[in-house]
């Protein structure tokens, strides 16, 4: 139960959302039997986790909540990450009136840019297994209760992310 609670949670703290979803979702457990039997969904219980603002909890973290606020995209050949919480900008605006051009990963900083590419490229490679859960179980001897977090986030991030229009 722990352990899917903890992987629901990702790299994030786990709050106690991840906590009930994971009860809700042990099948066969009594947890899940009992709430079950009073009548909560556990798709009624994830779109409203997903509805709720969790800054306003003591679940937010001031990571959590400045990761909420940032943004992956693909524009042409570029991926644009977007940083809007206000500490992050603060210090980008610092270093570029520092150097007073972009920042860009030349010279002696290129070496402080790796780990932030290698990050970046972890996060997406593990937004690829999550939408693509069935490639994952295919390929990999996986515990019920990853496939269970993976098969979650596969349809939350699906809802939450639509496919652009052309």
């Amino acid at each position: 139960m722990v352990a899917a609670a903890e992987a629901l949670a990702g790299d994030a703290p786990m709050g106690s959302h991840h906590l009930l979803e994971a009860l809700i979702r042990a099948e066969g457990s009594m947890a899940a039997t009992v709430l079950a039997q009073l009548g909560v969904n556990p798709e009624a219980v994830a779109s409203k986790v997903d509805a709720m603002d969790s800054d306003a909890t003591t679940d937010a973290t001031p990571e959590e909540t400045a990761a909420r606020k940032m943004e992956l995209r693909v524009e042409g050949d570029e991926v644009h990450l977007v940083f809007r919480d206000q500490a992050t900008l603060a210090l980008a605006r610092t270093v570029q009136e520092l150097t007073t051009a972009p920042i860009r990963a030349t010279g002696p900083l290129a070496g402080r840019f790796v780990p932030l590419w290698t990050q970046t490229n972890e996060a997406l490679l593990t937004l690829v297994q999550s939408l693509r859960p069935e490639a994952e179980a295919e390929t990999r001897d996986v515990s019920r209760a990853t496939m269970l977090v993976r098969r979650v986030l596969h349809d939350r991030l699906r809802r939450h992310n639509p496919p652009a229009e052309d």
